[in-house]
């Protein structure tokens, strides 16, 4: 058609300010570094924890504090840059709804259409004219509308940007310096709280703990009552959900509550219970090689056999309730099983066993848990009792480099009891407490004492003594008792520098001797009979010293009868005062 109306291009359809992939992405980095920048802070403040280990110097807690007082505004930064995430977020997803639109508008820009066939009538192209002007006006209406849509998506990530609050600065410009050291909390201490709520407020606290594995090993050296006072301020909801998401850590933490540990450790005996199954069956399942088993190979297979089953029957019964974990860290060798419960018990018995003691001790037909059980048995119910073992021990089987002779066990595990007797304080200070310490965790208990872990009363059964020098705690009673014959009078208060223990239990001022009750000849006499007399009288002399040491930690009254019903007496006697 000659006089058809000349047809304008339609506008270029704009694309958006930015990508919304990129704007993601952005925002993501960003999170990242607003989730790190507080945690930077925090492990400045946590290096600080584990500087006493290697340096201590005037300036450690100013220093510390100094950086603790700049916690508000971090979190203030923290929270600012969150926010920034967010905000940034949403005008993505804006974004990604304009880039729908624009593309539904490249669709309809990209021919205009055709409403009648050329060739048809002259008509045809005056009605193609008109539908294209109509196209074109309709495509630069959406262009603009796009773009107004752009600028108003743009505008109010802007807006919401600059409405998020400056710093305030307020905890840093109100502080007037360092306070005098001894006013301030324990670094560790400090730290911990700090990385205690974090991990509290975090909706996965275990995969910031395996992030962090280091974290854990600061709040182990938190001080007790700090711990205790954090976790009794928690919402019961949130304690349950990280007993949940990471029993060991909290099963194991000296200040939290009683029935949280033994539940922490219940979960953990169930799920540890999946692999000792499992490595029964394989056992079980083995194909047995074609040459033929040594007996040696044979006995060891079967003694593993025997060994997991035992195991097994073991953790059911905590994994059903029927016996009670506080504390259990198999890589360190540390279980502390507990009879009885402290909610209606008015007195706490913590038996610490010696040489020999180690977790498959616990698992025995005759265990070593058997004296702590009697006494809850026969207070009915006033005893809440402790078997404690929190880690390894002197053994016989390895007695050159591991035996009893050496103190340095002694020193390591004084200071872990001394924090597990702290815990229970902080949780249950109410308790009447006593330590029943047998041969070389007379050691131990000693030990404690010079970290400050102390108890109303210890009775040392067959103890090595202590390592001097050595001052009894002024609150303490103090309690001795052995067979005439025990093994240990034979090198009592015999010691030098690493070796032995120079200072014999009954040499403790105040302490009150118990007669055992343990048949047996007095040490001196045999002692010198055998050197004139007969020789060949030593190895059973030396069965039945040992037989009447370990005695003292039976739970049969027919054998420790008297010892028992001493240490209930006692009980008796003086955990009702308090």
């Amino acid at each position: 058609m000659s006089d058809a109306m000349d047809v304008p291009a339609p506008p270029a359809v704009p694309a958006p300010p930015a990508a919304p992939g990129r704007v993601r992405e952005a925002a993501a980095a960003l999170r990242q570094k607003a989730d790190r920048f507080e945690v930077l802070l925090q492990e400045a403040l946590f290096a600080w924890s584990f500087a006493p280990e290697t340096y201590r110097a005037p300036e450690a807690d100013p220093s510390h504090e100094s950086l603790h007082v700049t916690g508000p505004a971090a979190q203030e930064i923290a929270g600012g840059l969150g926010a920034a995430c967010t905000v940034l977020e949403r005008f993505a997803d804006d974004l990604d709804q304009l880039a729908r639109a624009r593309n539904a508008l490249l669709d309809a820009a990209a021919a205009p259409p055709a409403v009648w066939q050329e060739g048809e009538s002259d008509r045809g192209a005056a009605m193609n004219d008109i539908a294209t002007h109509r196209w074109v006006r309709h495509v630069d209406d959406e262009t603009r509308s796009l773009v107004a849509s752009y600028t108003d998506a743009t505008d109010r990530c802007a807006h919401e940007l600059r409405a998020i609050p400056d710093v305030s600065w307020s905890a840093v410009a109100g502080w007037s310096g360092p306070r005098a050291s001894a006013a301030l909390t324990a670094p560790t201490d400090t730290a911990g709280v700090l990385l205690l709520e974090k991990i509290a407020s975090t909706p996965d606290p275990h995969l910031l703990l395996s992030t962090h594995p280091d974290w854990a090993v600061i709040v182990g050296r938190m001080s007790p009552d700090v711990v205790a006072r954090w976790w009794s301020s928690l919402d019961p909801r949130v304690a349950a959900h990280l007993c949940a998401a990471m029993p060991a850590l909290i099963g194991n933490l000296d200040g939290v509550a009683f029935h949280a540990r033994v539940a922490c450790n219940r979960l953990r005996a169930q799920q540890h219970l999946d692999g000792l199954r499992r490595q029964r069956d394989d056992l079980t399942s083995a194909p047995v090689p074609r040459r033929k088993f040594t007996a040696r190979e044979g006995a060891e297979r079967r003694a593993e056999r025997r060994r997991l089953d035992r195991e097994i029957a073991y953790f059911e019964k905590v994994a059903d309730g029927s016996k009670s974990l506080y504390a259990w860290d198999p890589q360190h060798g540390s279980l502390i099983e507990v009879t009885g419960d402290p909610s209606s018990a008015r007195a706490a018995l913590f038996v610490v066993p010696g040489t020999n003691a180690d977790a498959e001790a616990f698992m025995k037909d005759e265990p070593v848990t058997d004296f702590a059980r009697w006494q809850v048995g026969a207070s009915g119910g006033s005893v809440v009792a402790f078997t404690v073992l929190t880690g390894p021990m002197p053994q016989l089987d390895d007695v050159i480099d591991s035996g009893p002779q050496w103190n340095h066990f002694a020193e390591e595990r004084g200071a872990e009891y001394a924090r597990f007797l702290r815990g229970v304080n902080a949780t249950q200070p109410e308790l009447w407490t006593m330590s029943y310490e047998h041969s070389y965790g007379g050691g131990v208990g000693s030990e404690a004492e010079k970290h400050d872990g102390t108890v109303d009363a210890r009775f040392l059964a067959a103890s090595v003594g202590a390592i001097g020098p050595y001052q009894p705690h002024p609150d303490t009673l103090y309690f001795a008792t052995q067979a005439p014959d025990d093994i240990n009078r034979y090198y009592a208060g015999v010691g030098v520098g690493p070796v032995g223990f120079t200072v014999r239990p009954e040499s403790i001022p105040g302490v009150q001797i118990v007669d055992s009750g343990l048949p047996g000849p007095d040490v001196a006499a045999v002692a010198g009979y055998v050197m004139t007399q007969n020789p060949f009288y030593l190895p059973g002399i030396v069965a039945d010293s040992v037989t009447h040491h370990t005695a003292l930690m039976s739970g049969d009254e027919r054998v420790n009868g008297t010892v028992l019903d001493a240490v209930r007496s006692i009980i008796d006697e003086h955990g009702r005062k308090k």
